[in-house]
């Protein structure tokens, strides 16, 4: 490429006006200075933008981002506090745990490290303490009983009596059947009035006799709040015909049959709860206690109930008390919980037992009782030995498993010297689970023959 031919005469000839123009000379000069330092400025200013925009701007916003994110010293604080009420919660939670074990025991002499009695004596003073303990519980209720065979045979002795007419009639002979008062072998609850063996009347014969009858049964019912007697809780005929064999079983007859205490005790709170402000058994939710038992009432097997699968109808009566599920051969139902008792001596771990309680209640009180069966209970502690100040504490360790609900008809045999009011009740049978948590404390006081029986190598 050819360079340009540049001529400098000819531009110093062009730019020789300026000579005589010397005042124009000075802004050109400034102007042409100018342009070449606005080229380069516009330029730079272009990067110093972008640079600015990339370090500074951009890295202003993170700041006030993380300003906005980032918690204050105070907020640091709070969730400080929130961290260790957390921790608290846990700890707290551990503790309830720990206290739903911690009872009274019904004779704080006999469990114990330290405890290796050999006289049947002090065996002997537990079977006194349950059974008072069961008398207790059903006073604490306002418990009573129907009226016994002799009490209405005695009233309708001194009572005017008219035959009726026929024989085999309502009121007539008992023996026939047909009579809602006949036969049959009723049975007094406390013992009072013997067996009447089948065939054999009441006595009823007359109107009178009925209207007297029924009176009877009403005035009973209007002095009582529910129907409920020592018998029909377990342990109470065990223990009352109890006899000592060796240390070992009775260790583990004291042991076990103090779980079923505690379990029967929430029985009977939950049905103090539920009849509390009642007048007597005719307003009162829950009218009978017809059973609380560690194996499945006769009612069961009379409505047609059969052996759960893996399980057994009802125990022998060798083995009628509480026990520890440890699979599905000692159960009254396969658990829907899926908790049996901890296969190893662990802790912590869970010991579980079955339950089967029976009330009769009116019928629009059978949610309300199975809540309040499962609720929180209040009990108090004065330690394993009974040498602490008494402190009060909540248990919750009652899950239902399985439910039956049959109607009651009042005038038949099982019911007929029972007054349940005029609202429709039923028989409300439940069979349950009462979970005992393993804490250091509750595993020393275990005897050493129930840990030996419970994770033999047979066991295991």
């Amino acid at each position: 490429m050819k360079a340009p031919n540049i001529n400098i005469k000819d531009i110093l000839k062009k730019l020789s006006f300026l000579k005589n123009n010397l005042a124009l000379l000075v802004p050109i000069i400034i102007a042409i200075v100018a342009l070449l330092l606005l080229i380069p400025g516009r330029i730079l200013a272009g990067r110093l933008r972008a640079t600015v925009e990339e370090q500074s701007v951009r890295t202003g916003k993170r700041v006030d981002t993380l300003i906005r994110d980032v918690n204050s010293a105070a907020e640091a604080e709070v969730m400080r506090a929130q961290i260790d009420a957390h921790a608290q919660d846990v700890n707290a939670i551990e503790a309830l745990v720990a206290r739903t074990v911690e009872r009274e025991l019904l004779r704080y002499d006999l469990f114990g490290p330290d405890t290796n009695e050999t006289s049947r004596v002090l065996f002997e003073r537990f079977s006194a303490a349950y059974r008072t303990s069961i008398n207790r519980l059903v006073e604490s209720i306002g418990a009573g009983a129907c009226p016994t065979v002799s009490e209405i045979q005695a009233a309708l002795k001194t009572a005017p009596r008219t035959a009726l007419q026929g024989v085999g009639g309502v009121y007539g002979d008992m023996g026939r059947g047909g009579a809602p008062y006949g036969g049959g072998g009723m049975m007094d609850p406390y013992g009072g009035g013997g067996m009447m063996g089948r065939g054999q009347s009441l006595g009823i014969v007359t109107e009178m006799d009925k209207k007297i009858v029924d009176q009877m049964c009403l005035d009973r019912a209007g002095t009582i709040q529910v129907y409920a007697s020592p018998v029909e809780v377990a342990g109470y005929a065990f223990w009352d015909d109890w006899t000592f064999e060796d240390r070992d079983k009775a260790y583990r007859d004291c042991w076990y049959w103090q779980l079923g205490y505690w379990i029967v005790e929430d029985v009977f709170t939950t049905i103090r709860q539920m009849n509390q402000g009642a007048q007597s058994v005719i307003d009162a939710p829950v009218k009978r206690l017809t059973g609380a038992e560690f194996t499945l009432g006769k009612s069961r097997a009379a409505r047609g109930g059969r052996p759960r699968a893996g399980g057994r109808m009802r125990r022998t009566k060798e083995n009628e008390g509480p026990t520890y599920v440890t699979d599905t051969t000692d159960v009254l139902t396969v658990p829907c919980t899926g908790r049996f008792t901890s296969p190893i001596e662990d802790v912590p771990g869970i010991d579980v037992v079955q339950f089967n309680v029976r009330v009769i209640l009116d019928a629009t009180q059978v949610m309300p009782f199975m809540e309040q069966l499962c609720s929180a209970k209040s009990h108090t502690f004065r330690g394993f030995y009974g040498d602490q100040p008494e402190q009060t504490y909540e248990h919750n360790q009652i899950t239902i498993l399985e439910t039956s609900i049959s109607p009651v008809e009042p005038d038949t045999f099982d019911h007929m010297l029972y007054r349940y009011g005029d609202k429709p009740v039923v028989e409300l049978d439940l069979i349950c689970e009462y979970v005992f948590n393993r804490t250091p404390a509750f595993e020393e006081i275990k005897p050493r023959q129930v840990r030996e029986n419970l994770f033999s190598d047979e066991k295991k």
